[in-house]
């Protein structure tokens, strides 16, 4: 009895290990590929064609088209018939009035007596009469009340006034190292009239000393007739040391201050006012 024989066909050698690998990266980046078309596909739409099969290569074509809008529907032209151009309108300045300055307050118009202290007295205008304030209070025999009298030299022309010290300052421009001086205090005594009537003042004196120490003119304000002769008085016999400029006497003005200054009455024992 004879035995039949199986042909089996021989056993194909397996794929070597290299081959296995490149099938796996090629099935890998197929896979990658078909990712990538379906998210294109998402975005754009996408005709393919894929034909493939297993073991070959696989051709992909991929065809992008951009989204194309639709065309709007033809509108009829419309036409505007334009008329003239109208004429540019030009912007109108309207003038705002600024607001004016303000000015410096007037000055109040205070009496003023200017002597020319190089004539003598009687050539001015007179001997000046002071008349009593109050003649009822003035007998001759009571006697005077008590007065003070001070006299100071001032810096600064302001007492004066405004236009007094501009017109000094464009008469004297430039300055001096040392002002005008009284050589000896004034002795000034308290005109007897404006004590009995208890009158009090404050008299301001421009004086022009020229550059021999002599006071030439005099300007008092304000022209109490009260006050005044007696200040004239000692002005003509007061004494002065002229301005200095580089170590030279030169003419200058100076300001003196007489303040007149009654002194309270004295009171008895008894309260009252002394007899």
């Amino acid at each position: 009895m004879q035995l039949a024989r199986l042909h089996t066909p021989p056993l194909q050698p397996s794929p070597p290990r290299e081959e296995r690998l490149l099938l796996s990266l090629a099935a890998s980046l197929l896979a990658h590929a078909l990712a990538l078309a379906m998210f294109a596909g998402l975005l754009f739409p996408m005709p393919a064609s894929i034909s493939f099969k297993l073991g070959d290569s696989a051709v992909m074509q991929v065809l992008l088209s951009a989204n194309k809008q639709a065309d709007a529907p033809n509108e009829p032209a419309t036409t505007v018939a334009l008329g003239a151009p109208s004429a540019p309108v030009e912007p109108v300045a309207t003038r705002v009035p600024l607001p004016k300055p303000q000015e410096p307050p007037a000055e109040a118009m205070v009496p003023v007596r200017r002597i020319d202290l190089r004539a003598p007295a009687a050539q001015l205008s007179g001997t000046p009469t002071a008349t009593p304030a109050n003649p009822q209070a003035i007998v001759s025999d009571i006697p005077i009340p008590p007065g003070d009298v001070a006299v100071g030299a001032t810096e600064t022309p302001e007492p004066m006034g405004h236009a007094q010290a501009l017109r000094l300052a464009q008469r004297f421009p430039g300055t001096v190292a040392r002002a005008p001086q009284l050589q000896a205090p004034l002795v000034v005594p308290y005109p007897p009239y404006a004590a009995r009537a208890y009158r009090e003042a404050r008299i301001s004196a421009l004086l022009i000393i020229d550059a021999d120490g002599s006071a030439v003119e005099a300007t008092l304000q304000p022209d109490d007739p009260l006050f005044v002769p007696t200040i004239e008085d000692a002005l003509r016999s007061a004494k002065f040391k002229p301005a200095e400029t580089d170590s030279r006497p030169v003419k200058h003005w100076l300001i003196l201050d007489f303040v007149f200054t009654m002194r309270p009455p004295a009171t008895s024992r008894s309260g009252g006012p002394r007899g």
